[in-house]
């Protein structure tokens, strides 16, 4: 072999190499590109997800804490509960007191306002309310509105089914029933043995407690609280709950909101499902390529 042909071997051989090196860089660069696409995506799918679905997610979310609150109560919640119910107990001393004196006092100014009350406290006007808070805010893409929105329907649905159940559990006889207010039959399917506690105050003071907080103005807040009293008063005034039934109605309305706000306000950065019991286990819901997946982490 002489020189010439050695040279050029040689040269062939460092521009095979070169090529191969810059063929390994272009290869890397298109991983890297193709690999950033993919998190892209992956990202883009998140917040779209999160976007479309947040709200939904929240709410449940909500909803589930606010109805477990009492595994994570401490020395104090038990106290405030402790209180309400005695409270409640001792009211009942004026339960009939009261129905006698809205029973002497009746007028017309008063009836319309028990119409307005009546409505009011009605799960039509809650539905209709959420619903449209919650429209308006999609159509002017407003967050104040929608989440406005988010709370009062995880509110109305804590404090409803607690109410619900509470009716069925208690069974306790409305004023109409004409047996006083210590007649208590549990468990019976009839609408005269639902009294306690009052549905339709329920929803008129989650309505004005989620509505006062959502607003700076101290007069709109005391419209508000008018209102969830007008409803309250309304139902006495009606002769279909006593006063114990409304005090409570108010005071369970009051404890589920406080808890929906809270939790809320937690879950709104990406917390959904955490902390729900005293192992402190965090849920997330992760959205990926492959789908969704649930993951726990202690």
């Amino acid at each position: 072999m002489n020189i010439k042909s050695f040279f050029l071997i040689l040269c062939v051989f460092c521009f095979e190499q070169i090529t191969a090196q810059v063929d390994s860089l272009v290869l890397k660069n298109e991983l890297l590109e193709l690999s950033t696409a993919g998190r892209m995506k992956l990202e883009s799918d998140t917040n779209y997800f999160q976007k479309q679905n947040g709200d939904v997610i929240r709410i449940a979310d909500a909803f589930a804490y606010a109805l477990t609150a009492p595994i994570r109560w401490e020395g104090e919640d038990w106290l405030n509960a402790g209180i309400a119910l005695g409270g409640t107990a001792l009211l009942s001393l004026a339960d009939e007191p009261m129905r006698d004196l809205m029973q002497r006092n009746k007028s017309k100014f008063a009836d319309h306002l028990t119409e307005f009350g009546y409505h009011n406290g009605k799960p039509y006007a809650a539905y209709g309310l959420a619903g449209g808070f919650y429209a308006v805010g999609w159509l002017i893409d407003d967050e104040w509105t929608k989440e406005t929105a988010v709370i009062l329907t995880a509110a109305y649905a804590t404090s409803g089914v607690l109410q619900t159940a509470l009716k069925k559990i208690i069974g306790r006889a409305r004023p109409t029933e004409g047996l006083g207010n210590y007649e208590f039959q549990p468990f019976r399917n009839h609408a005269g043995f639902s009294s306690f506690p009052s549905g339709h105050t329920q929803i008129g003071f989650v309505t004005a407690m989620v509505l006062a907080e959502r607003v700076d103005q101290t007069w709109l807040k005391a419209v508000f609280y008018t209102g969830a009293a007008v409803t309250m008063a309304s139902r006495m005034y009606e002769n279909a709950h006593w006063v114990t039934d409304v005090t409570f109605g108010a005071l369970l309305g009051y404890f589920c909101t406080k808890t929906v706000i809270k939790r809320l306000e937690l879950n709104k950065y990406g917390k959904q499902f955490s902390n729900f019991g005293k192992n402190k286990i965090q849920w997330q819901l992760t959205p990926s390529l492959n789908g969704i997946g649930l993951i726990g982490t202690f």
